[in-house]
């Protein structure tokens, strides 16, 4: 298996895609459209000729992976130009990222991709990357960082400088970038909870992961039912606000303003009229949309006022799968991160298992649905929550896998 993993350079696919991740924020993009797929198109081929050598049985993953075949095919059908066929091929990129689980369940798999990551991506951010981006966009860059964050205690002292640093300008760097501000805060409390894991009972993390899917599926609810809409009471009832240097000129940012709102408005309207509420409009389509559609209906010249794709997750596997797909790609969440909260022996998994349920509560806030390293990094961790040979090291031997990562030497 790692013989595998080092002969097909499957570790320097995954460095290629953390250098085209930030393409959009670039000043200096690498690549195009075409490599970037190329280089996708190649992992998965990797990651599907991996599986056929290493069988493991995930059924949900399996499924929803089915369903997935389902709906690209019937996106096939549907497809009626360029950009259509276009969005059908970023589209199934994006939701082909569970395919990750079948490599990132083997702990020397996780650990090679990560020892390669760190050894090349880190310094290249450093020289090049930190100074052609701005900062709001680094944890698209940075996604095995806020992992290694989440361990911080088991880390080099070497190592603990380096993320603590980054961690710390995600956090601080720019308030206005919202959900990195928010990844970056709750991978500093796992680690604090990592810290003070003696004071944390196995209760304490049942809670707060049942309420990670609970929470957000009373609020959806409320707010569908017009009884609740927290996005627009929090914009109401508090304003905080920054200002920030945009051109040149000092501008100043509403932090708590209600961006989300009118998205669901939009994708749930449109399922509605269209009837693809169970089944999805495939990959290839994207949701009615009054605020966004111009560009696609006038711009690209479709003729249809359609967005292919919002800032929130599971609104766009509700619109490329239906509610059918939802339901497969979020049980694979919980089925990681219960098996991580009940079924571990050690209490690094468990609290992982947390992190997992929230950000699929995250998933309705924000979580771009893109084939990049954040995507990845993501599922990395809901791999290690599915994966039994993670599932089954006591603390110390976690301990022990995670310094395997940092030795000079190969891991074996």
């Amino acid at each position: 298996m790692i013989k595998f993993i080092r002969n097909h350079y499957f570790p320097l696919l995954i460095l290629l895609i953390t250098f085209f991740s930030v393409n959009q924020w670039n000043s200096i993009p690498i690549g195009n459209t075409f490599i970037t797929w190329f280089i996708q198109f190649l992992t998965v081929f990797y990651i599907i000729r991996f599986r056929s050598k290493h069988p493991i049985k995930y059924p949900i993953v399996s499924i929803y992976l089915i369903w997935l075949v389902i709906g690209i095919i019937r996106g096939a059908f549907v497809t009626e130009n360029y950009w259509e066929w276009k969005q059908l091929i970023t589209g199934s990129l994006s939701l082909s990222i569970p395919l990750f689980v079948y490599i990132f369940a083997y702990p020397q798999a996780v650990a090679i991709t990560l020892k390669f990551w760190l050894k090349f991506a880190i310094p290249v951010f450093f020289l090049f990357f930190a100074w052609v981006l701005p900062i709001d966009p680094y944890h698209f860059y940075l996604g095995p960082i806020l992992l290694l964050t989440c361990l911080f205690p088991l880390l080099p002292k070497k190592w603990k400088l380096i993320c603590g640093v980054l961690t710390v300008v995600m956090l601080v760097g720019d308030l206005g970038a919202r959900s990195q501000v928010i990844k970056a805060a709750i991978s500093i409390l796992v680690a604090l909870g990592c810290y003070y894991k003696k004071y944390i009972s196995h209760s304490i993390l049942k809670i707060v992961h049942w309420n990670c899917y609970l929470l957000p599926l009373i609020l959806l609810y409320l707010g569908i039912s017009g009884q609740f809409n927290i996005f627009e009471d929090s914009s109401q009832n508090e304003k905080y606000t920054q200002q920030k240097v945009v051109n040149g000129q000092v501008v100043e940012e509403n932090l708590s303003a209600d961006t989300r709102s009118f998205i669901y408005k939009e994708v749930i309207t449109s399922a509605l009229e269209h009837n693809y509420i169970l089944w999805g409009r495939t990959p290839a389509r994207g949701n009615d949309s009054a605020a966004f559609g111009t560009y696609n209906a006038e711009e690209l010249k479709t003729g249809k006022y359609e967005r292919h794709a919002n800032e929130l997750c599971h609104t766009n596997v509700f619109t490329w799968l239906g509610l059918i797909g939802v339901i497969l790609y979020s049980l694979i969440y919980l089925k990681s991160s219960f098996l991580a909260v009940y079924k571990s022996n050690n209490f690094y998994i468990k609290i992982l298992g947390c992190f997992i349920a929230f950000r699929w509560a995250y998933g309705w806030i924000e979580d771009f649905n893109r084939f990049d390293i954040m995507n990845i990094s993501l599922w990395m961790i809901i791999a290690m929550g599915l994966s039994s040979q993670f599932r089954q090291m006591n603390n110390i031997e976690f301990k022990l896998w995670v310094k395997n990562i940092f030795n000079k030497n190969k891991i074996q």
